[in-house]
């Protein structure tokens, strides 16, 4: 997990959601009907329970490596494959405690997460997006009581300083084109008095053409050198047309952010969050353990040399640290 972003941004809910809702709409187009042998073929049996090539394929959908689902698991890296099936076995034993902890998805539930992610219903994505609830719920309701409290967090203040302190950085409107001469027409129509923001949004190629071409927070050397012009400009100035390997840039500066220390009072939501999920990754990571020891993994002498056996629980990250990088 970075340690140096934004203090006000928050993270998605693991990796599951994260590329779920980018990712998802990509696993059901017509190339989706896999090629490569029976996709009921028999991987491994955890205890009884059969893991099958159909089984790593949707895991491989759930976690947004949708072009692995048409592939043979002997085509997948090996990092890939073992993930996969580390996470599928996880999946498959989180399944069995939520049902014995009778999680149920609503139909409520489900209906307001294609509303936040899908623009349209579909039997397939209502699939996936209700066993994709069913696992965050099951993890929920298996966490323990939060324990923290005030002096937890002053002591985490006090011991982590670095963490809190944020370098002097800069708030820059952005646009990047791929030519030289459209970014010298772009900047000739700026300096005439068109509007920056309706620019960015027709013309720039960056991810923050979005918002009209406004930039998070940055601080020097933490992006290409170009960006780091915006230092010696003044507020509302406009630069000239800088080139980088990604093209040719214009940027108008907002203002500077001196350094400074966010405070406890500023921090300490975030820091709770921050020790309540270490906590909850302490705690899953021995209740699943525990799961992988009672239960055997038997993995088929076929796939014995692809897959390895699942040893550990990868808990994810659920939040983000106090300060810019």
């Amino acid at each position: 997990m970075s340690i140096r972003r934004c203090y006000t941004q928050q993270s998605p809910r693991g990796l599951r959601l994260a590329l779920f809702s980018f990712l998802l709409l990509l696993s059901f187009l017509p190339a989706c009907h896999r090629s490569g042998g029976n996709n009921n073929d028999i991987v491994a049996y955890f205890g009884t329970k059969p893991i099958t090539l159909e089984n790593l394929a949707d895991t491989a959908r759930l976690m947004g490596f949708s072009s692995l689902a048409s592939q043979s698991p002997v085509e997948w890296l090996p990092a890939q494959r073992q993930l996969v099936f580390q996470e599928s076995v996880q999946n498959m034993i989180l399944t069995s405690a939520g049902k014995k902890m009778r999680i149920t998805v609503s139909r409520k539930d489900l209906e307001h997460y294609l509303h936040d992610h899908f623009s349209q219903k579909q039997e397939d994505m209502e699939k996936f997006a209700k066993q994709v609830l069913f696992l965050e719920k099951t993890e929920k309701a298996l966490e323990p009581a939060e324990t923290i409290n005030a002096s937890d967090v002053r002591a985490f203040y006090r011991e982590h300083p670095a963490l809190f302190k944020v370098p002097e950085q800069a708030i820059v409107d952005h646009i990047v084109v791929a030519k030289q001469e459209e970014a010298v027409s772009i900047r000739d129509a700026l300096l005439k008095g068109s509007s920056f923001s309706r620019l960015a949004r027709l013309e720039s190629l960056g991810t923050e053409a979005f918002t009209g071409g406004r930039m998070k927070p940055f601080s020097r050397g933490t992006l290409p050198p170009p960006f780091d012009s915006v230092f010696s400009m003044k507020p509302g100035e406009i630069s000239d047309v800088l080139s980088s390997p990604y093209g040719y840039h214009i940027f108008r500066l907002d203002k500077i952010i001196p350094k400074h220390t966010v405070s406890l009072g500023q921090a300490k939501n975030w820091i709770r969050e921050q020790l309540v999920e270490e906590e909850r990754k302490r705690f899953l990571s021995r209740w699943m353990s525990r799961q992988l020891k009672q239960t055997p993994l038997n993995i088929l002498p076929s796939f014995s040399k692809i897959f390895s056996p699942v040893i550990s629980y990868n808990v994810q990250n659920r939040i983000e640290s106090p300060v810019q990088k």
